[in-house]
C-alpha cells in the first residue's frame, strides 16, 4: 500500500513479541546449518511490517547498545510504536513510515538482521519483490533475514475458509469494521452445519473454522479477509529468494515445538534421495504445515560450517520438561515420562539425561553450560548411590541434542544475567508496565511471551516502587501477590535497587 490510509489505520492489529526473531535465536539456527555468523552484540536490526512495535520495542529495550529500525505503512500502526519508544526512552530505534516498495535502503542501513514477520504473504507480488531487495542490498555480509510466510500445502485449508468467507453475502456487504465480526458469526454457525469428524477433510477443517471462530476480529480482519493471502511452497520461496541474490540458510522453527518433524517423518525421508529442499517439502506435505519462518543470507556470504559438538560447548542449555513421577527414578534404564513443550510426553531412560533434565527444569528459565551441567549430573546421581560408565559426556551430548531438535531443550548463545530476588517495594521495569497497559502478555529477557490475566496485569502496572508487599497484599490479595512475584522475578521483569547484594 501506497503511504496513505491503509486497512491497518481503520482496524487495528495489536502485535506480539515473535520469538524466532530474536538475532540470539536466528545465530544460533544458522550455525547449527553451517551458515553465516553475524554479531550477537551491538548488531544492526531492521524489521520491515513492524506495526505497532509490539516485536521491534521489546527487543530494543533488552539491547540498548544495538540499532534498530522499523519500517511500516501504517500511520495509526506507527503512532503507537512511536508513543512506546517515548515512553521506553529508546535512544536506540528509529522508526520509519513507508511502503516496502518505496523505501530508500539508505534509510535503513547496512543491518546484521533484517525482520519480515506476517508480511510476505499479504502483500502483493511487486511488495514481495521489494522485500526480498531490501534484504539482499541491507544486509552486512554476513547477515540474516527473517521471513515469515504461509506455507502450503496447509494452507490450502485456510485459503478455502477464507474464500468462502469472502464469498459470504453478510461479509461483504457489511461496513469495514463489522466484516470481522461477521466472519468470526459465520465460522461459528458453519461449524454447527458440519458434518461427522469422522473423515478426514471435516477435521481439517473444523479446525480451520474453530480457529476463526476463536481468533481476535484484528487477526480475523488481518488474515483471513485480507485484500491479498497467497501461500508458498518452500521451494517457490527460495527460487525467489535466490532470483534476488539470496540463499536459505533453514527455518528459525527447527528447533522449537511447531516445527519440529516427527522422528518416523524424518528417517521414512532419509532413506530417500532428496535435495534439503525437496526432504523439507515433503516433512510440509506428510505433516500438513501452514506456516514458515525461513532464514536467509547473501549468496556471496561466508558459509562457516561448523562442529554441533563445539556449538554445545558454547551454549547455555534450558528447559521446562517436567517429571510426571513423584518420586522420580533416577536409575538406568528405568523409562521416566515428562510433560513436553506443546503437549507431547517426552520419555527417557538415561540415568545421566534424567538427571540433567531435572537439573535444567528445577532452575528454569535459567540456562547451564553443558560441562557443568554434567558435573551437576553426576553429583546428583553420586547422592542416589547411582554409578555411570564410560561415555556419559558425549551420551549427554548427543541426548540433549536429540532433545533440541525436538523442540524440547532450548540451546542459547546468550544467556541474560538478571538478579531473582524480590525487594520489599517491587518495581516492575518499565517494558513489563508498559506491556501490562498496553498489551495482552509481558516480554521476557528470553525474548519470550509471558501471559498474565487480567487482574495479575492490573498489579503490574502498579508495580512502579512506591508500594511494599504488605500494601500490594492489601490493595491485590495475598494469593495474587504471592503467586505473581515469584514469577516475575524468575523471568528477570523486576528492578533491583541498587547496591543490592545478588539474590
Amino acid at each position: 500500500m501506497k503511504p496513505g490510509r491503509s486497512a491497518y489505520d481503520v482496524v487495528p492489529y495489536l502485535g506480539t513479541v515473535v520469538a524466532n526473531t530474536a538475532p540470539a535465536h536466528l545465530a544460533l539456527c544458522s550455525r547449527w546449518h553451517g551458515g553465516p555468523r553475524p554479531p550477537l552484540r551491538r548488531y544492526r536490526l531492521a524489521e520491515l511490517g513492524c506495526g505497532d512495535g509490539a516485536n521491534l520495542l521489546a527487543l530494543a529495550f533488552y539491547d540498548r547498545e544495538s540499532a534498530f529500525v522499523g519500517v511500516d505503512a501504517s500511520a495509526a500502526e506507527l503512532e503507537r510504536a512511536c508513543m512506546g519508544v517515548r515512553c521506553l526512552g529508546l535512544a536506540n530505534v528509529r522508526l520509519i513510515r513507508n511502503d516496502v516498495r518505496d523505501v530508500d535502503p539508505g534509510e535503513i542501513g547496512e543491518c546484521d538482521y533484517m525482520v519480515a514477520h506476517g508480511l510476505y504473504s499479504w502483500v502483493p507480488e511487486d511488495a514481495r519483490a521489494a522485500i526480498l531487495g531490501l534484504c539482499r542490498r541491507c544486509l552486512a555480509p554476513a547477515g540474516l533475514a527473517y521471513v515469515s510466510y504461509n506455507a502450503q500445502p496447509g494452507w490450502a485449508t485456510r485459503r478455502m475458509v477464507r474464500e468462502t468467507l469472502l464469498r459470504s453475502r453478510a461479509v461483504r456487504d457489511a461496513p469495514v469494521e463489522e466484516k470481522a465480526a461477521r466472519a468470526i458469526a459465520l465460522a461459528a454457525e458453519l461449524l454447527e452445519d458440519l458434518p461427522s469428524r469422522d473423515y478426514a477433510h471435516a477435521v481439517l477443517l473444523a479446525d480451520e473454522m474453530e480457529r476463526v471462530r476463536d481468533a481476535k476480529p484484528g487477526y480475523v480482519f488481518h488474515e483471513h479477509l485480507a485484500e491479498v493471502n497467497d501461500g508458498f511452497w518452500l521451494g517457490e520461496f527460495v527460487e525467489q529468494a535466490c532470483g534476488h541474490g539470496l540463499d536459505y540458510v533453514g527455518d528459525a522453527q527447527f528447533c522449537r515445538w511447531e516445527g519440529h518433524v516427527p522422528s518416523a517423518i524424518s528417517s521414512a525421508l532419509a532413506r530417500r534421495e532428496l535435495d534439503p529442499v525437496e526432504r523439507e517439502e515433503a516433512a510440509d506435505l506428510l505433516g500438513d504445515r501452514y506456516f514458515r519462518q525461513s532464514i536467509l543470507c547473501r549468496a556471496d556470504a561466508p558459509r562457516e560450517p561448523g562442529s554441533r559438538s563445539v556449538i554445545l560447548d558454547e551454549v547455555h542449555l534450558a528447559t521446562s520438561l517436567g517429571a510426571r513421577s513423584d518420586p522420580f527414578d533416577l536409575t538406568e534404564g528405568v523409562i521416566e515420562s515428562f510433560d513436553g513443550q506443546g503437549g507431547p510426553v517426552v520419555t527417557l531412560d538415561s540415568a545421566i539425561t534424567k538427571a540433567a533434565v531435572v537439573l535444567l527444569a528445577a532452575q528454569w528459565p535459567a540456562g547451564v553450560p553443558l560441562g557443568e551441567l554434567h558435573a551437576c549430573a553426576e553429583r546428583l546421581l553420586a547422592e542416589h548411590g547411582i554409578g555411570m560408565g564410560r561415555g556419559t559426556p558425549a551420551q549427554l551430548a548427543e541426548e540433549l541434542t536429540t532433545l533440541f531438535e525436538a523442540g524440547q531443550v532450548e540451546l542459547r548463545l546468550r544467556e541474560p544475567a538478571y538478579d531473582r530476588g524480590i525487594p520489599e517495594h517491587p518495581r516492575a521495569h518499565a517494558l513489563a508496565r508498559f506491556e501490562a497497559a498496553h498489551r495482552e502478555v509481558l516480554t521476557t529477557p528470553y525474548h519470550l511471551p509471558l501471559p498474565f490475566d487480567p487482574a495479575a496485569m492490573e498489579m503490574v502496572r502498579a508495580l512502579d516502587g512506591t508500594r511494599s508487599q504488605r500494601h500490594l497484599w492489601r490493595a491485590f490479595g495475598d494469593e495474587l501477590v504471592d503467586g505473581t512475584l515469584p514469577v516475575l522475578a524468575r523471568w528477570g521483569l523486576l528492578e533491583q535497587p541498587l547496591g543490592a547484594a545478588p539474590s
